[in-house]
Parts: C-alpha cells; structure tokens; sequence
C-alpha cells in the first residue's frame, strides 16, 4: 500500500509523454531527441493495450479515462508508468481545457450582436443614415469618413500591439497578416476628401472627435491588457454593416447605399467604397474567428470576463457614430479641428 502511494505522487496524472512512439512487431519504440527505448508490455497487458495507452499520454487526459478507454487497471496502468516517468519520459500536463475557443467566441458574438442592435443600429446615426439619409446635411457623411480616416491611421496603435502573442506561431501568423492587410488602408480613404480639397497633411495637422479617441484608446489598452478580448472585437470592427450578400456586394453596406440616396459626390464616396471592397475580398469579418479557432480551450472564467467586457466596447463603438452626428449634423462647424499643440503631430 505504502508503495502504491508513493506511485501516486510520481505518475502525473494527466501524463504528457515526451517521447514519439511506434509499433515495431511485439514492442513499442519510444524515439527522443537523444535516444531510442525498446519497450515490451508488461505481464498481463497486449501490445495493443500499450499502444492505446502510449497514444493518450497527451498531456489533458486524466490517468482513470486512460485506464478505461485502454482496458486496464488504474494500479496497473500507474506500475506500467512509473518506469517511464523515472526515465524522464513523462511530464505533468495541463488541466482539462474549456469549451473550445470558437464556442466561447460564439457565445460573445451573440452578446456583441445584441447590444449592437440595441445601442447601435437602433442609435441616432445609424436611424438618421438608413431612414433619411436625404434629410441629413453633408458634413455628416463627410464626418463619417473623416472619423474612420482618423480610426484607420491610428490603427496601428492596436493592430500591431498582438503581433507579439505567446501562444503560438500560427496566431502569430494570422494577426501578422491581418496587420499587413490593413496596414495603409488610411491611404485610400484620404483620397475621398480631394474633392472637398483636403490634404492628407491638413488631416495631419487636425484631431478626430472626442469619442473617436476614446474608441482608440479603449481598444489600444484592451489589446495590451487583455488581448483575447481584443481579437474578439475585430470581426465587429471589420465586419460589414449589411451582412446579406455574397463579398461582391458586401461592400454596398448601409452607408454607401445611404450616400447615393443623398446624392453625395461620387468622388467622396468611391475610395470608401474600395476600402469596403477590400475588407470583404479579404473577409476581415472573420479575423476574429480565424484567431480564436488557433487557441486552446476557454475556461469559464475567461469567458464570463470576455462577454463582461462587451456592454462597455458596444457603448463605446455606439458613441463613437453618435458622435458624428452630433458635431457634423451641424454644417456651421468646421469639418477639420486643428489639432492641440504639442500633442505630437
């Protein structure tokens, strides 16, 4: 007895082998970087049984699910990996993970889509751009794309802060070439005020609406703080505003369709329009879940931290389209504020 308890203490009990493994006739060959063991069952288990035991060793599953899935005793099982584990071969895994990432990221899209109908498209903008879109002057589409102008140019301040990710190369990957895809994007949405006869360098020299800096600096932190709720915003960020259609005609979202209704020179509305087909050829409103399918299981807790944080990114991104109408729904103000001194442009 006091033997066994002490292969209680040394076999892991979700055991990760450290080691590959084969069949070779009547024995298992365990392969390391260093050296190749010959193993043979030990009395009253199969070639087969070793093999189905060797083959779960994955570091998450429990030593009483081997046992059972392998059809031996849990004391067998652990006398059969104790010399394994004295040897160096075996490691203590990770604990059971959560429910798979794109169940968590399913669960938050459903909370995010709800307060978006809620907050957003339910919301002074959007109700004024889809349902009198004649009515409004101007300087509120004007508004809009110079907002986003000065979102895109900023973008960087996020985008680039999850490039360094832990957890694998492949999110790395991803979020490498998402940034890319989006890198310079600003440079085709300045080309819609030429016709208002502004410059890149006048945009330079002005600063965006108040809430449009809050949206930024919101999602600057959340990507350095908590970087899993980041990517989990992107989809909605990138994601079309009218998501009926195929990626051709995704671009035409409600804003476009509002600006021929206004009758808003085409000159202003084409480079967005590009910008739009850009993103939908790229389906940058599945960033989101692209990242998230590269991670492991989510616990519950980061669940529950994810969809906690959702009610305040929504109230953000709602502000941030209120925003404009309230200053540009007047054309008395000056479309471009000149920028703070010494705020470093």
């Amino acid at each position: 007895m006091n033997e066994q308890h002490g292969d209680d203490r040394i076999v892991p009990e979700r055991p990760l082998l450290l080691a590959e493994h084969r069949r070779v006739d009547d024995a298992i060959e365990l392969r390391t970087a260093n050296e190749t063991f010959d193993v043979e069952p030990a009395e009253g288990l199969t070639v087969e049984q070793l093999a189905a035991v060797l083959g779960r060793l994955d570091g998450g599953t429990p030593l009483t699910e081997i046992a059972a899935r392998a059809e031996v005793s849990e004391e067998t099982l652990r006398d059969v990996l104790v010399p394994a584990q004295v040897a160096g071969l075996l490691d203590e895994g990770a604990p059971a993970a959560g429910r798979h990432p794109l169940a968590v990221l399913a669960d938050v899209e459903h909370v995010l889509n709800e307060l978006m109908e809620e907050l957003i498209f339910d919301g002074p903008f959007w109700q004024a751009v889809v349902r009198r879109p004649e009515s409004l002057p101007p300087s509120v589409f004007h508004g809009f794309g110079l907002e986003n102008w000065f979102f895109l140019f900023h973008e960087n301040e996020f985008d680039s802060a999850i490039l360094a990710l832990p957890q694998n190369a492949g999110l790395r990957t991803l979020a490498n070439e998402f940034y890319q895809e989006e890198h310079k994007h600003d440079d085709i949405v300045v080309r819609a005020f030429s016709c208002l006869g502004i410059t890149k360098d006048d945009l330079l020299r002005s600063r965006p609406l108040p809430t449009t800096t809050a949206l930024i600096r919101m999602l600057s932190w959340w990507a350095r703080t908590d970087p899993l709720f980041f990517m989990a915003t992107i989809g909605v960020l990138e994601g079309r505003l009218n998501s009926e259609g195929d990626a051709e005609n995704a671009a035409y979202d409600s804003f476009l369709e509002a600006c021929g209704k206004a009758d808003l020179d085409p000159e202003f509305v084409e480079p967005l329009r590009m910008h739009a087909k850009i993103n939908a050829a790229h389906d940058h409103g599945s960033v989101s879940r692209e990242l998230f399918s590269r991670l492991p299981g989510l616990d519950a807790a980061t669940e529950a931290r994810l969809i906690g944080k959702a009610h305040l990114f929504v109230e953000a991104y709602a502000a941030f389209f209120n925003g404009i109408l309230d200053y540009y729904g007047d054309p008395a103000r000056p479309l471009l504020r000149p920028a703070y001194e010494g705020d470093g442009r």
